[in-house]
């Protein structure tokens, strides 16, 4: 048996406090990570980027390329003054489960800002089968949110799409998605529509 003196001693406990400490952020990070959406019960961001990475990952030739649809819920804000914070809320629950209504199985359906979603559809083999899937998302907001008796609020909904290439990473995916959905809006905006 050896005799560890008091100094040595301590400096065991101070490194095995370290080390308690770093998993304890290292599992905060973790939870963090797969938290879902406590308003939708949807993906966070954070967690979208990792299924993104996975179905880079295993995207190729024969498994087809992958879409990110960037979806924007137009005209939300205008619900939300004039009805306040919980029926916009309401309304954008509604339009979370008209989204996941909307695309396939398997596809992901993640919220990332208060009135943007992002979908990740893997399996695509021609942009003509993004585009079905955008105008299928499309016509699931034709009817007025009902975010409650007696409210309804017809969406502007934007959906910008963006397909994988050999250099894609889930963060260029998202921005260019976002991209696409921008540059609907600013058309949008600029031939007078508002709807």
């Amino acid at each position: 048996m050896q005799t560890i003196r008091l100094e040595e001693s301590q400096d065991v406990l101070v490194q095995t406090a370290a080390v308690v400490a770093a998993q304890r952020q290292f599992a905060q990070r973790l939870r963090q990570r797969t938290v879902a959406d406590p308003l939708t019960g949807l993906p966070v961001r954070s967690l979208l980027i990792d299924r993104l990475e996975l179905a880079l990952a295993a995207a190729g030739p024969t498994t087809g390329r992958l879409a990110v649809l960037s979806c924007d819920l137009g005209g939300i804000a205008v619900l939300e003054d004039a009805h306040g914070s919980a029926v916009a809320d309401a309304a954008r629950a509604e339009a979370a489960g008209r989204l996941v209504g909307a695309v396939r199985q398997g596809d992901v359906v993640a919220r990332t800002s208060a009135q943007t979603f992002v979908l990740l559809c893997p399996g695509i083999q021609t942009a003509e089968d993004a585009q079905g899937i955008a105008l299928r998302v499309a016509a699931a907001f034709d009817a007025p949110l009902r975010p409650r008796p007696g409210v309804e609020h017809h969406v502007r909904l934007s959906v910008g799409v963006a397909l994988s290439g050999r250099a894609s990473t889930p963060e260029s995916l998202v921005a260019a998605a976002n991209e696409a959905m921008t540059a609907i809006q600013d058309d949008r905006q600029g031939s007078g529509r508002h709807g």
